[in-house]
């Protein structure tokens, strides 16, 4: 147990390196353009209320930041891997298939729990944006919607054999999603029935669950049918990858 806990810190602090290393701008813009995004669009659109508005934002930029790091930091990622030969090497190798996917989740996971820190700091601080949440429940539904859209960004390097489909598809899936999951532009501004059929929407209900227990307070067990559903989707998407992902 223990030589398998060390290596899933090796392989996470390899994935660190590789992207800081290989990566780095790809790196330092996802963390700044969420704040960039977040100065305009609270100024733009906050009118005579900048704080409320950012306080609307602040959850929702973090939860576009989940469907991006799934769809494209995940998905798009394995296909690329898979069309540079690295999945086939590290297949080659004595590290076991969990540990390289649990390694690639705590990266993500880290990498959005410094986004999510950076923008509640600067909400704070610019905006007087306050999270009144309980943080153990803040962290938990982070967590589950990391780990629902990561396996369903799985399925995408599991279906998908080359990354401009996976980027593409991953454009297509993340990009639209944001706009309509209540992240951006609230719902409730579209005519009925919309805002209903937007909250099936599994990118729907983790953004409000995440807004509602990190902003208005309310309880992780609120949104116990919603938690439910995403636990289903993180299920599914699971079940899918490992059924039909290939190293090669």
């Amino acid at each position: 147990m223990i030589g398998a806990l060390r290596m899933l810190f090796v392989q996470t602090r390899a994935d660190f390196v590789w992207y800081f290393w290989r990566d780095g701008e790809m790196v330092f813009w996802s963390l700044a353009f969420p704040v960039f995004f977040l100065f305009v669009f609270s100024f733009a659109l906050g009118g005579g209320s900048s704080r409320q508005t950012s306080t609307f934002l602040i959850p929702g930029l973090i939860g576009a930041q989940v469907l991006s790091s799934g769809f494209w930091g995940v998905g798009a990622m394995l296909a690329t891997f898979r069309e540079k030969k690295v999945l086939r090497r590290i297949y080659l190798t004595p590290l076991p298939a969990w540990i390289f996917f649990s390694a690639l989740v705590l990266y993500r996971m880290t990498l959005l729990a410094l986004q999510a820190a950076i923008l509640a700091a600067i909400g704070a601080l610019v905006f007087h944006v306050r999270v009144v949440g309980n943080p153990i429940e803040i962290l938990t539904i982070l967590a589950l919607g990391a780990a629902t859209f990561v396996s369903l960004g799985a399925v995408i390097g599991a279906l998908v054999r080359s990354t401009e489909s996976a980027n593409n598809i991953a454009s297509v899936l993340t990009v639209p999603l944001a706009f309509v999951s209540d992240a951006y532009i609230p719902i409730d501004r579209f005519p009925a029935p919309v805002p209903g059929l937007l909250r099936l929407l599994p990118s729907t209900q983790f953004v409000d669950a995440f807004r509602g227990i990190a902003m208005d307070g309310q309880s992780l067990a609120h949104y116990a049918g919603w938690v439910g559903i995403l636990i289903l989707w993180t299920i599914a998407g699971t079940a899918v990858t490992a059924r039909y992902f290939r190293w090669v």
